[in-house]
């Protein structure tokens, strides 16, 4: 009742321990991603902009108004794999490490790791001949004819599939995606 809300606003920082909150946010973002000073701050503002209630934890439907994702096709593998597990919500560590990824600086193998888990519909750990169906259909946004996108995902399949075993590995996917801008497409100036 009264006494736990009046506590809680005594302990709201204010001032300089506002300013260290922000301090120690910063530093443990650069613990785990790849970020300057300044994306950091932007990420951070993006994070408490999303977080409209407040919470310190960003929901699915809070991380569906980000307008860095809002014309991505792929935008419902991104949010199933940053939300793992059918998880409610993402803590601020988290939204960085996944940002991370589509920094400037991220490496092309962490871009084409990620990429691999979103053309991997059924997040099953690889990708099949349905995976890759799917996932061109997502990319042409539906305008492609049936059977030329059969004949495609077949051709990618016989010329990548290195074992034969209807599957692409990660080696496989890296080989196909070889020749295309994939990182391009994962990079967001912050």
């Amino acid at each position: 009742g009264m006494a736990s809300t009046h506590r809680s606003r005594v302990s709201e920082p204010e001032g300089d321990s506002d300013e260290l909150a922000k301090m120690r946010q910063v530093e443990e973002m650069k613990m785990v991603a790849n970020f300057t000073d300044k994306e950091i701050t932007r990420i951070l503002q993006i994070f408490a902009k999303l977080d409209a209630d407040k919470t310190g934890s960003i929901s699915k439907e809070e991380f569906y108004d980000l307008p860095q994702f809002k014309h991505n096709p792929f935008l419902h593998r991104i949010v199933t794999i940053a939300f793992p597990h059918d998880a409610e919500n993402i803590s601020r560590k988290e939204f960085a490490q996944l940002m991370s990824i589509f920094s400037i600086r991220a490496s092309r193998e962490q871009k084409l790791r990620f990429a691999y888990r979103v053309y991997d519909e059924d997040d099953d750990g690889r990708i099949s001949r349905d995976d890759l169906r799917k996932s061109l259909k997502t990319i042409v946004q539906e305008a492609m004819e049936e059977d030329f996108l059969e004949e495609v995902v077949q051709k990618v399949m016989e010329e990548a599939d290195s074992d034969e075993d209807g599957y692409l590995v990660f080696e496989d996917f890296s080989k196909v995606v070889m020749n295309t801008d994939i990182e391009g497409k994962l990079t967001i100036e912050f």
